[in-house]
């Protein structure tokens, strides 16, 4: 049985990694093992380019960590800003053993007095519960600030799942530079 390695632990990542992998054929029946890998980025990612080199050296760490596993997936969520807003994202790598296959989630405005705490330092799970917008210490590993700030609606694991999607998508080597060990047809239609 092929094997995906991927580099948390944290419980909302790895069901958003099995959610994911559901509705692909080829990938659906991969053993999902997670592993606990540092990131090499700060703990509260503040630009595009740190967020996804988190997320890069999450997939390969998590990969050269699982024996056997034929692909590494590592997932950082992260910070960057455009027109003076901060937002939140997720970003998610594949490594393939040769090729980083790089998707992102939908991304989320932060609100002011949030930012501000950011700004002092703190990473979001702090900034929140200081803000009192949440009392929870954990909610990152959990439904996220994300949830709390939708009503449920969205959750940290949804977004997540959206990053892992469109990393998925570049798993194709029709159009993009992929190693010999990805089939092709992992995004062929559901029928």
């Amino acid at each position: 049985m092929p094997k995906l390695a991927v580099g948390t632990r944290n419980p909302g990542k790895i069901d958003a990694v099995r959610r994911s992998l559901a509705s692909y054929e080829k990938l659906r029946n991969f053993e999902i093992q997670g592993a606990q890998v540092e990131s090499g980025v700060s703990d509260q990612p503040i630009t595009m380019e740190e967020t996804t080199m988190g997320a890069k050296t999450r997939a390969e760490r998590a990969r050269a960590a699982v024996e056997g596993a034929d692909l590494g997936i590592g997932m950082e969520s992260g910070l960057f800003t455009s027109g003076g807003k901060m937002f939140d994202v997720c970003a998610c790598s594949i490594f393939d053993g040769e090729q980083h296959h790089v998707g992102y989630s939908c991304a989320w405005e932060l609100p002011p007095r949030v930012v501000e705490c950011v700004e002092k330092g703190m990473n979001l799970t702090d900034a929140f519960n200081h803000c009192k917008i949440c009392d929870d210490p954990e909610i990152g590993d959990k439904g996220g600030a994300l949830a709390v700030m939708t009503g449920n609606r969205v959750t940290r694991p949804d977004y997540t799942v959206q990053s892992i999607q469109m990393a998925i998508l570049a798993m194709n080597p029709d159009h993009y530079n992929c190693s010999s060990s990805i089939p092709p047809g992992i995004n062929d239609a559901i029928s």
